[in-house]
């Protein structure tokens, strides 16, 4: 046997020990122990996720009923994730997680890379705004529509760079409420917008709200990263109704009137966090 042969026999050999190593102590491994991880990280945010994780047939976890809440109550629900180690970017000498979510008739792909130059891959569509309980549990409003997004964020010496794209499609909301103050009610709206993340720095770049008699435009720095729900929110909502939109909900534009900029035009400030936003 040539020498070449025996190093790709002796390198066969080590990656099955190493395959098999892996396997087993996934298989032994207790999930209570990675239960016990999550709820300490999600704990000092104030969160906690329910139920347990449970084993898939592939290396890999999986939530049905996933259920995100906080103090206040829910946040985010989930008919099933799953979570598992990507096997084709390991062809190319990269690891990577992959997670596949349902909610509702909606479904969410993503893939997180733990080494190499993508960082992060996401589709999202038909997500209905609906059947998300944050909406409810932490503004207290209904809200509708169906959301779509995808996007790529890559690695550099700086940090994380890239763009996600975001559309609602239909969007809806009523009795939103920020603090003391309330957000006008509105329907069947268009909108679009985009997330940019520089050098590890997200910012929602112009996301703009279009319908019969009002427009408005939601910018600023985001959280992101382990502390997002505790990191202070810093947007901004510009409102632009005509009269007869202005005239219909009067009462909620007196309440706002401290923050008119120019005639017809209110610039909102948003602050608080993510959990506990506020209209300063």
């Amino acid at each position: 046997m040539m020498a070449w042969q025996r190093l790709l026999r002796l390198a066969g050999l080590i990656a099955a020990g190493v395959a098999l190593f892996l396997f087993f102590t996934y298989l032994l491994f207790p999930t209570a122990r990675i239960d016990a991880v999550i709820n300490r990280l999600l704990a000092t945010q104030g969160l906690s996720l329910s139920p347990g994780a449970s084993k898939t047939i592939l290396p890999g976890l999986a939530w049905n009923n996933l259920l995100l809440s906080s103090d206040q109550g829910a946040l985010l629900s989930c008919d099933l994730l799953k979570v598992r180690l990507g096997l084709l970017p390991l062809l190319t000498g990269r690891v990577a997680l992959g997670a596949a979510a349902a909610i509702g008739t909606g479904r969410l792909e993503l893939e997180y890379g733990l080494t190499g130059s993508k960082a992060l891959e996401l589709h999202a569509q038909g997500i209905s705004l609906a059947e998300i309980p944050f909406f409810k549990t932490v503004l207290g409003a209904r809200a509708g529509g169906a959301l779509w997004s995808e996007g790529v964020l890559t690695r550099a010496p700086k940090g994380v760079n890239g763009e996600l794209k975001l559309e609602v499609k239909q969007l809806e909301f009523a009795g939103v409420k920020l603090g003391g103050f309330p957000l006008p009610d509105a329907a069947n709206l268009r909108s679009q917008g985009m997330v940019r993340v520089t050098n590890g720095a997200a910012r929602l770049e112009s996301f703009t709200l279009e319908g019969e008699g009002i427009y408005m435009r939601l910018s600023g720095d985001l959280p992101s990263g382990a502390s997002a729900a505790t990191t202070p929110l810093n947007l901004a909502l510009e409102i632009m109704p005509k009269a007869e939109f202005l005239e219909r909900q009067k009462l909620v534009f007196m309440l706002l009137a401290k923050f008119t900029v120019s005639p017809g035009v209110y610039k909102v400030p948003i602050r608080g966090t993510l959990l506990k936003p506020e209209i300063m």
